[in-house]
């Protein structure tokens, strides 16, 4: 199964699980896959069963006009996904992936684009999904909904708002404003910088830090009943701290954990500093274990 960071071996298996749950989405029947090591750019690198038969299939292309003033709100449909790469298009490019269990149902998914809003809509009384692979202008302004299905951004630089219910959110590479939200889902990001704010609901948060030190304004990334997992150079420069509020397992792997500045109170509030200078990367949970490797090495374990 694909994992979505590498950072050295640490980052090996600091998310796979997070991975392997973007690769595959099943609901009432739906089950959607992509091979391993792939980030599809056809439709037919998507796999789509409906109650174990192959799905009835088609696709739809549309150019889309930019306009970096004014996001573009896309609906992503229940059970299917989408995933945004940055590029040097000055427009959007949208390619649909369309399935359903019958060929009448697949005849009336509809795609349409208004306002500055994408939506496809399809028969409410069948099963039947619209999967978005968009290339987009690398400062574009995107708004994305998802439920029940992953959504993966890479590449970016501009203004990013994702709200998701049931599914997982991925960032990687994407240095701009980035507002992630997952509700029973979590999220994944890969970087070296950026404004982000990440949130979840009942799911796990992983961040996989690259570079020497942070560039831009700052990562903020806080889950309420779920983990959150760090993997971070041995010899990363800007400050980063991890804390946790309550009795859940708090531990640290590798050299960077024998420099780095502990602190517990009486009310089971953790704190871990790491790096040099004020702390521009922040996690945090509340009721969730906390992770945190650079490399193998120097372990600290607190589970009471």
């Amino acid at each position: 199964m694909v994992t979505i960071f590498a950072l050295r071996r640490a980052g090996l298996a600091l998310l796979s699980l997070l991975a392997a749950s973007s690769l595959r989405a099943g609901h009432r029947g739906v089950d959607v896959s992509i091979d391993d090591g792939r980030d599809p750019r056809r439709c037919d690198q998507i796999a789509v069963t409906i109650d174990g038969r192959e799905a009835e299939r088609a696709e739809q292309r549309l150019t889309l006009a930019a306009d970096p003033r004014r996001p573009l709100h896309v609906a992503v449909p229940e059970h299917s996904g989408a995933r945004v790469r940055g590029t040097d298009r000055e427009d959007y490019e949208v390619l649909v992936c369309k399935a359903a269990a019958s060929r009448a149902a697949l005849e009336r998914i509809a795609v349409s684009e208004a306002g500055g809003e994408l939506t496809i809509a399809g028969p409410q009384d069948d099963t039947w999904l619209g999967y978005l692979l968009i290339s987009a202008p690398r400062r574009a302004a995107l708004n994305l909904t998802a439920t029940d299905g992953p959504v993966k951004l890479s590449g970016l630089s501009g203004r990013i708002t994702v709200r998701s219910q049931n599914g997982p959110i991925q960032i990687s590479d994407s240095s701009g404003e980035i507002d992630a939200e997952a509700e029973n889902g979590p999220i994944a990001f890969r970087g070296e910088g950026g404004r982000l704010r990440l949130r979840t609901q009942n799911g796990p948060i992983g961040v996989a830090l690259s570079g020497a030190a942070w560039r831009g304004e700052g990562l903020d990334a806080r889950a309420v009943n779920g983990p959150v997992r760090l993997a971070i150079p041995a010899d990363y420069r800007s400050g980063a701290v991890v804390e946790s509020l309550g009795r859940s397992p708090f531990q640290c792997r590798g050299p960077a954990c024998s420099t780095a500045r502990r602190s517990w109170d009486e009310e089971d509030h953790r704190r871990f500093e790491l790096g040099e200078g004020p702390a521009v990367v922040r996690l945090s949970t509340q009721n969730g274990p906390v992770s945190i490797s650079s490399e193998e090495g120097t372990e600290v374990d607190e589970e009471d």
